[in-house]
């Protein structure tokens, strides 16, 4: 593993005390996420000054041994600033208490960047999967491995990416559940129609197209 200061070329900060420091990646994945942020930004036009983040390798001994932080392989984010200005936020702990108005363009914007780290990795866990990623997004390529992300109709972190993303950034009424049921089908459909892209989301490209054009929504 190699010790980064950045991804994408923005300084990593650490989110418990607000100071950027070098964190140790394997460095496949560290370039993965240099590919992904370059992504984000294209297609958001955001301007970025910092990742904040809860680390990536974690030297966990014995109680982190299946954990991909172990091998360097996973990644924290807890949202991305431009100096004081936040511009975008991962802590739902937080945000989920604001006014309505400002909840919803919280997020917005977290699924937006949630879309772009669905396209480039298998394994993203938002504040859907449980309480204990409430402050921040895990990612890690413990599933996709070196290539980008596909579409399994089986996995729900990916199904209740899609729900999430039909219902907060297209207007698509769905009800998070979790499954690949009728209605996240239906809903998925409605919005790769949007987009210009027919048939269901496990069709061809149709997965990549769903997460590309809901990155900027």
């Amino acid at each position: 593993m190699t010790a980064h200061e950045t991804v994408g070329g923005v300084p990593l900060v650490y989110e418990e005390n607000g100071r950027a420091q070098a964190f140790a990646f394997e460095e496949g994945f560290h370039g993965q996420l240099d590919a992904w942020f370059g992504t984000w930004q294209a297609r958001t036009g955001l301007t970025a000054g910092s990742i904040r983040t809860y680390g990536a390798w974690i030297d966990g001994g014995a109680d982190c041994g299946t954990s991909w932080h172990h091998a360097g392989r996973a990644f924290d984010i807890a949202g991305i600033n431009n100096g004081d200005q936040v511009v975008v936020s991962c802590r739902e702990d937080t945000w989920r208490e604001f006014s309505e108005t400002n909840r919803a363009e919280h997020r917005r914007r977290y699924w937006m960047l949630a879309a772009s780290l669905h396209l480039h990795f298998a394994y993203v866990l938002t504040y859907l999967y449980d309480g204990a990623h409430a402050n921040h997004i895990h990612i890690d390529n413990g599933v996709s491995g070196s290539g980008m992300s596909s579409f399994r109709t089986r996995s729900r972190v990916q199904n209740q990416a899609v729900q999430a993303i039909c219902r907060y950034l297209w207007g698509v009424p769905c009800e998070i559940t979790g499954d690949w049921d009728r209605q996240t089908r239906r809903a998925s459909e409605a919005v790769l129609e949007q987009l210009g892209a027919g048939g269901a989301l496990t069709r061809g490209e149709n997965w990549a197209v769903f997460l590309d054009g809901s990155i900027a929504r």
